[in-house]
């Protein structure tokens, strides 16, 4: 009854917003996308939003600047070409000192401390470090303290009790825990000689016997669309860190049916048209990676799904070159001021997010170079 009355609920806010974008949607997809230059569009909006080096606002609206858009700036920065090496010493050295000896985790004062720290995986201090590892990857440097934080899960029976405790039935919170503290692992195992191989093997290990009939990880059965899209979303945290030490994911063949059923009409993969930066990268990356595990990279339905997804993905990118999270709907990264953004409005999550969703789908489409490099976690390439 409780599901039923959410439902509804849902129905009742979306349907007028879905409404205005349907028109605006149908006009958009008569355009030949693949004429769009959507990176040019991106280099003019990231020129706005960059102050200087270590310089970066979230939004036009928000005028602090804080380490999550910094990180966000360099990622997208770093996409499509090097960074200046007089640049390159000016963010180590704004890292550097937003890094705490402790723990070595990243800290800003602009930000809400109870929840930067202890609140949820999905933002927040253990969230944006494995951002802060890509940056270090791409201008060449490394974290000048080590990740303290990790040592509590370095041995591997404490890795598995730890794992045990958390929930796989509601996975979207549990799958980012597990993805900060994996992939800042094996970052850490790869870059910095940390001695975390036990621990990665232990939690690799419990993962792969973990994975469900659907090949990915979801306690119980998936009984709506909208546990379908929640096994997807934790399966989009989990999957890289099996990915980057090529460790075969089985079931992989009925993961691809999962995904390509959690596909709305538009391209988006939520149930309502205006699916957000985060629901569309869940279901593009985790498609594109057990497509090619499965074997089935070449088949019409993913190959037609992705062509949909491309276009739905580039219809969110505004006329200042950025993109938004979600059509005309406010956005608050953490619920933090520094990290909003109005109705309609670009931002830079949202613009690092959807292009790193439009370049594994030209990766995967066209096997163009890929501006991605070897790096664990979010921009891992295929």
């Amino acid at each position: 009854m409780k599901k039923y009355i959410r439902t509804i609920a849902r129905d009742i806010y979306h349907y007028p917003h879905e409404k205005k974008i349907k028109d605006r949607y149908k006009k958009f997809t008569k355009y030949d996308t693949d004429n769009i230059d959507y990176v040019a569009g991106v280099q003019r909006y990231l020129a706005n939003m960059k102050e200087r080096a270590d310089s970066f606002v979230f939004s036009e609206s928000s005028d602090v600047t804080s380490i999550y858009s910094v990180t966000y700036g360099c990622l997208i920065e770093s996409l499509y070409g090097s960074i200046a090496n007089a640049e390159k010493n000016i963010l180590r050295s704004y890292f550097d000192k937003h890094q705490r000896q402790e723990d070595g985790l990243y800290w800003d004062y602009s930000y809400d401390v109870k929840r930067y720290f202890n609140g949820s995986d999905g933002w927040g201090a253990r969230h944006l470090v494995p951002h802060i590892t890509i940056v270090f990857d791409r201008i060449g440097y490394q974290p000048k303290y080590d990740f303290l934080y990790l040592e509590k899960y370095k041995n591997p029976d404490d890795m598995i009790k730890w794992l045990d405790s958390l929930d796989y039935r509601h996975i979207w919170g549990s799958s980012n825990a597990i993805m900060n503290y994996g992939v800042v692992m094996q970052y850490a195992r790869d870059r910095m000689n940390g001695d975390f191989s036990l621990a990665i093997e232990a939690m690799e290990e419990y993962l792969v016997k973990k994975i469900n009939v659907y090949g990915m990880w979801f306690d119980g059965d998936v009984t709506s669309q909208e546990e379908r899209n929640e096994m997807i979303r934790g399966a989009y945290h989990i999957l890289p860190i099996l990915y980057y030490d090529g460790i075969d994911v089985r079931n992989s063949e009925n993961a691809v049916e999962e995904i390509l059923k959690s596909q709305n009409k538009w391209g988006g993969f939520d149930t309502f048209i205006a699916s957000s930066a985060c629901e569309d990268i869940d279901g593009i990356d985790t498609l594109l990676r057990y497509s090619i595990m499965a074997g089935m990279k070449n088949d019409s339905r993913v190959i037609s799904a992705i062509n949909k997804a491309k276009t739905w993905t580039l219809f969110n990118q505004n006329k200042d070159g950025g993109f938004v999270f979600e059509k005309d709907t406010e956005f608050s990264y953490g619920e933090q001021k520094s990290l909003s953004s109005l109705a309609g409005e670009s931002n830079m999550f949202a613009t690092w997010f959807r292009l790193v969703a439009l370049e594994m789908i030209n990766d995967f489409l066209d096997n163009r170079n890929s501006p991605f490099i070897r790096t664990p976690g979010y921009e891992l390439p295929l």
